[in-house]
């Protein structure tokens, strides 16, 4: 078990831009503010979505391609470091026109169609992720 304190740095609310990606855009204010650990949280829309989902069996992640506009119901990660470098690990909850939900691990190619996002840093010991042999997952060590 890992459990560290942490106090809250600085806090960021912007707007992402339409047709953006989503991952990408978030990383990149999470490099350019020289953020080491932190939460993300996302509200809006998507024109198109790609999420993953972690077979535990066959330790892959599978990809699934929503080609259509989706709500963003809820969207929440965190940030850390994988291999020296910023990483957020971020999941997502689409619904659709008749609210059927969908979600998954975000990854690239999830398209913005309106999105408003909040980063709270979290100062203190810098989370590094390890591959784990157990799960096949790169996770806090």
């Amino acid at each position: 078990m890992i459990i560290n304190e942490y106090k809250v740095g600085r806090e960021f609310m912007g707007r992402l831009e339409h047709g953006s990606d989503l991952l990408k855009s978030l990383l990149s204010i999470v490099q350019e503010k020289d953020i080491n650990a932190g939460v993300v949280e996302v509200i809006g829309a998507c024109k198109r979505s790609v999420v993953a989902i972690y077979d535990q069996e066959k330790k892959v992640y599978n990809n699934v391609v929503l080609d259509k506009p989706l709500e963003i119901v809820s969207c929440t990660g965190n940030i850390s470091k994988l291999n020296g470098k910023p990483m957020i690990h971020l999941h997502i909850v689409l619904s659709d026109h008749e609210g059927k939900a969908f979600g998954g691990h975000v990854i690239e190619g999830t398209e913005v169609f309106a999105g408003e996002f909040y980063i709270r840093e979290l100062l203190g010991p810098t989370l590094e992720r390890k591959h784990d042999e157990v799960t096949g997952l790169n996770l806090w060590a």
